[in-house]
């Protein structure tokens, strides 16, 4: 009974001790709980603004067009290589920058590798979207080393009249020059409407 006395006020003070800060921890637990909810509805409103804004934005650039990832570091200096050689080695590295330049340099279309691909063929089987955009692109604009089409501009001619131009408009001058000219048929009145 002795032991039942001198334990009971301990065990008293521990209840109240219980009891008196029970109900601060529930409100402390109750505040982290609408706290978390709070900041799930915060990152829950930002992802779909950002969703709403993605949607909204145009796109980067033409679908495809956008390079795929890092190009693998040249193995030789582009210089050293004939322009057709360093085309195919970008195209093989992925380097669109290394493409464009080889083609600046005056690589062929109509040239081939060794497994006789010609450079589309190689960036479409590589995968290489931003390649072969350029080089589908710059199929009419580029002199191919087969014999010239009538009416078309010689390699020093595009140079000389893209002196000074804009490479875009360099391009559209080049697609104009060798554009197949139209035929404006000939008027046949008892056809219709303006004899056409």
């Amino acid at each position: 009974m002795r032991y039942l006395t001198a334990t009971l006020p301990t065990a008293l003070a521990a209840v109240y001790l219980i009891l008196a800060t029970a109900p601060a921890f529930a409100e402390t637990q109750a505040e982290q709980e609408a706290n978390a909810q709070a900041d799930a509805e915060e990152r829950a409103k930002r992802a779909e603004q950002e969703k709403e804004d993605r949607a909204k934005a145009p796109p980067p650039a033409i679908p495809g067009a956008v390079s795929s990832g890092e190009a693998a570091p040249a193995s030789k200096n582009a210089a050293e290589m004939s322009p057709n050689d360093a085309l195919f080695d970008a195209i093989n590295r992925g380097d669109g920058a290394a493409a464009r330049d080889a083609m600046n340099r005056g690589a062929q279309l109509d040239s081939k590798n060794v497994l006789g691909q010609t450079p589309i063929d190689a960036a479409i089987e590589a995968n290489r979207n931003d390649i072969t955009f350029l080089l589908l692109s710059l199929r009419g604009s580029v002199a191919t080393a087969g014999p010239p089409r009538q009416g078309s501009m010689t390699a020093a001619a595009m140079h000389a009249s893209s002196r000074g131009r804009h490479p875009m408009l360099h391009a559209t001058t080049v697609a104009a020059h060798l554009a197949p000219k139209p035929n404006p048929g000939t008027p046949n009145p008892s056809v219709g409407f303006n004899g056409f």
